[in-house]
């Protein structure tokens, strides 16, 4: 065998064997007002030139890249946010691929990081879809408020309760010592009919 082609043929199976090393140590998702942003990071520098990534039909978008493994397990470590539906991972001989489930994309980039083991994607939303995601985001806001201010309600609701029968029952004892109605029983009595109408009426009608 040729000498040159002998030390080429060493050279490609040398470099093959680096570039199958690089490990896929973590995924970042987190997500933006207008799409999903990714960090992935390895064991080694990560080139722009391994990856590529295209959207499917389907709702998935895929990034593979080349000459690259991961512990499939970590899937169950990922935090995804609401946004994303789900998340695969998968290994193919020459290749890692990550598959996550999300709404419409209308354009994708890669950029690299201050620190060369990571590399980032950011998938952008159409506007049409930002809106929704908006709108969802609002409803579910206005949900939490609600159930906030009816557990702020609910609070102070048995606080007046609780005062108002402790300064009934106060009034009741002081009163049978002195044989006069006191304060505390009309300010309690008064204050537990107050609670009630208000709880019962009022309140009903917000």
């Amino acid at each position: 065998m040729n000498p040159i082609k002998f030390y080429l043929i060493l050279l490609f199976f040398v470099i093959q064997s680096f570039a199958a090393d690089i490990k896929i140590t973590d995924i970042k998702i987190n997500s933006k007002k207008n799409g999903v942003f990714l960090t992935i990071s390895s064991n080694q520098p990560l080139s722009r030139a391994t990856v590529t990534g295209w959207y499917s039909e389907n709702g998935w978008f895929y990034t593979t890249i080349m000459n690259a493994r991961i512990d499939t397990n970590m899937v169950e470590t990922i935090k995804t946010p609401s946004i994303v539906n789900k998340i695969n991972l998968h290994n193919t001989s020459e290749s890692v691929q990550i598959s996550i489930k999300v709404p419409l994309i209308e354009m994708h980039d890669f950029f690299d990081s201050d620190n060369p083991n990571e590399l980032m994607l950011a998938l952008r939303f159409p506007i049409s879809s930002i809106e929704n995601v908006l709108s969802e985001a609002k409803s579910v806001h206005e949900s939490n408020l609600d159930m906030q201010t009816a557990f702020n309600y609910n609070q102070i609701r048995n606080a007046a309760l609780l005062v108002g029968a402790s300064l009934s029952i106060a009034g009741i004892i002081s009163s049978d010592e002195q044989e006069t109605i006191r304060w505390e029983f009309i300010t309690g009595v008064g204050l537990l009919i107050a609670t009630y109408l208000y709880d019962r009426y009022i309140q009903l009608i917000k």
